[in-house]
């Protein structure tokens, strides 16, 4: 999944004839809230991705760049901003 602000967008990268398996592997250890710089294709998703705001459409990953890493442990989580509190 993609952040930008509050919009989210989800992101697919899998292996084929343009995409190594070392890539996918790179890209799974990117650090949540790191600064990345994407080259995708825009695809209709197959089905509504319900956890993201662009839930239509997804991204097809071309190309990937980490710009800036995050701490791997950060203090505060995005999911723990967007979890709904029931009291």
């Amino acid at each position: 999944m993609l952040r930008h602000q509050t919009a989210t967008i989800q992101a697919g990268l899998f292996v084929d004839d343009n995409t190594s398996k070392g890539m996918v592997t790179y890209a799974s250890k990117i650090p949540k809230e790191s600064i990345v710089e994407v080259k995708a294709k825009v695809i209709k998703a197959e089905k509504d991705v319900e956890s993201c705001t662009q839930s239509k459409v997804e991204l097809q990953v071309q190309e990937l760049w980490t710009v800036d890493k995050s701490s791997p442990m950060l203090p505060f989580q995005i999911e723990d901003a967007s979890r709904l509190v029931t009291n």
